[in-house]
């Protein structure tokens, strides 16, 4: 058995709850299929129930797990039982890892910004806060629903309380983003604008294009986008490096690495899975998943069980599961995979 050193743990609570629309979502773009028509064909999703919810998150604690991350499908803070997680979490000195779309709303309407904040912060590992343009064309045509100056009002007040927090536990806050062609060009402002704002990192991914209409978004089937995307890559680590020249705190740029010109289909050559033996998932009716590959093509990967019927730990060490990590790198799906590091 190959060893495992899993850490973090991703519950996908409500993957079908969102107030935004974006372009580029799995469930929630306009152009997937309606939740009607995927509720007819036995696709659409419960949230998680809380009575399993606390069943994970305490198995986790149980086996070493040490950060935990709700739902990044569908808006986290909708899940109607959002609070106890983050009670479970503080209960268990578990760290939190969210990843938000930047509208902070609530299923309750007191609810706003600081007070998700000084919920959030005092067990934060990190929060991400989705993030697609640096004007509100770009941003608003990305992400359907929001608005530029409304995130950036948001942003502001929730890093207010994180450096409020900072002396007694410090929070980092990232702006992330998924490359596309619509906002290659404001990359570099996005940069400067979480600089500004007093964000610790900015991070994005490629594009997975679920759908034929966002085909064209993706840079790495035309080698002018390609070309063009490395030459802003070169920039944004010049930018940030001269930053950090004078800055009392470093900032970081995740996932802004050079395509490969002369192989655009394989964004990591030979690449390592970043999750497999690390991180886990469970979607809300318990099946234990491997990754955050879309979730109908992710089910070619193998059925690896249910936290309704075995313990976390036993589905951890499964034969499939350990099958799984010696042969992953020959799987289609894995070959194609926008999260392979290299």
């Amino acid at each position: 058995m190959r060893e495992t050193d899993f850490w973090r743990i991703t519950l996908d609570t409500n993957p079908d709850t969102c107030n935004l629309n974006c372009v580029m979502c799995e469930d929630h773009s306009p152009y997937s299929d309606s939740p009607k028509l995927r509720k007819q064909q036995g696709r659409l999703r419960p949230n998680m129930d809380r009575v399993m919810l606390e069943q994970v998150i305490r198995d986790a604690a149980a086996i070493g797990i040490k950060e935990v991350i709700p739902s990044t499908m569908g808006e986290p803070l909708l899940y109607p039982h959002f609070d106890v997680f983050l009670d479970l979490c503080h209960e268990l000195g578990l760290s939190l890892n969210l990843t938000t779309n930047g509208t902070f709303p609530s299923p309750d309407k007191h609810h706003n910004v600081e007070y998700w904040a000084n919920r959030i912060v005092p067990i934060g590992s990190d929060v991400k806060i989705s993030w697609n343009g640096a004007t509100d064309a770009t941003h608003s045509n990305i992400m359907l629903g929001a608005q530029l100056s409304e995130h950036i009002e948001n942003a502001k007040r929730f890093i207010a309380v994180r450096d409020s927090w900072a002396e007694r536990h410090y929070c980092s806050i990232t702006m992330q983003l998924t490359f596309l062609r619509s906002n290659l060009e404001e990359i570099p402002q996005m940069v400067d604008l979480a600089i500004a704002l007093g964000f610790d990192r900015i991070k994005g991914h490629q594009l997975w294009a679920h759908f034929d209409e966002i085909a064209t978004e993706n840079l790495r089937n035309d080698i002018v986008f390609a070309a063009r995307w490395n030459q802003i890559v070169k920039y944004c680590h010049e930018r940030v490096e001269l930053h950090n020249k004078t800055a009392i705190r470093p900032f970081k740029l995740d996932n802004f690495s050079e395509l490969h010109i002369d192989n655009l289909d394989d964004i990591a050559p030979n690449g390592r899975c970043p999750f497999l033996g690390k991180e886990i998932w469970i979607d809300p009716s318990g099946r234990f998943n491997v990754c955050c590959a879309p979730d109908q093509e992710r089910k070619s990967l193998g059925e690896f069980g249910s936290v309704a019927e075995s313990s976390l730990s036993d589905l951890a060490q499964s034969e499939q599961y350990v099958e799984l990590m010696n042969t992953y790198q020959d799987h289609p799906l894995c070959k194609q995979c926008t999260m392979r590091r290299v």
